[in-house]
């Protein structure tokens, strides 16, 4: 968090960081996109629009981040537990498609570098968004040890993970 006297606008400013490392994931998709296109006679199987539908989800998870932010302190972890579980699903995706060019004996496209550098833009905006997430939402204490403790959703099982 940036300093500030004012706790949202400190708030809105880490929103704002946040929003520019996922502008550089969505624009390093374009350029994967442009990679693949570029590809496509040697390696047709590669889904074309698959960058794309990434870029798609990273625009939604900025949105759901402004949501998160506009929504304020103290909200319920609802929100929270949702936008941990879009960034967790657009990990995964994103996984998944650089695992098409740079997996173990497959030919390289020359897409590793901007794979690497997206790599870096989510685990900032992975860190921001959490930061956002610590300083907004109730947190509750969802003990596993203790008698009948059940295991949380997903979405929160990714945050505790992240937290602990």
């Amino acid at each position: 968090m940036t300093g500030s006297q004012d706790p949202m606008r400190a708030v809105r400013e880490d929103l704002q960081l946040l929003s520019c490392d996922l502008a550089d994931v969505c624009g390093t998709l374009r350029e994967i996109a442009t990679v693949w296109r570029r590809a496509h006679q040697v390696r047709p199987e590669l889904p074309l629009t698959l960058p794309i539908q990434l870029e798609s989800a990273t625009r939604e998870l900025a949105a759901s981040a402004e949501a998160l932010v506009d929504a304020g302190f103290g909200q319920p972890p609802d929100l929270a537990f949702s936008v941990a579980g879009q960034l967790s699903a657009l990990r995964r995706d994103i996984g998944k498609a650089e695992a098409m060019t740079c997996g173990a004996g497959i030919p390289r496209l020359g897409d590793a570098g901007l794979w690497d550098y997206l790599g870096a833009s989510m685990h900032r905006a992975g860190n921001r968004l959490l930061a956002l997430v610590v300083q907004l939402a109730r947190i509750e204490d969802w003990s596993l040890s203790e008698p009948g403790a059940e295991f949380p959703d997903l979405d929160r099982a990714w945050l505790l993970v992240q937290l602990g």
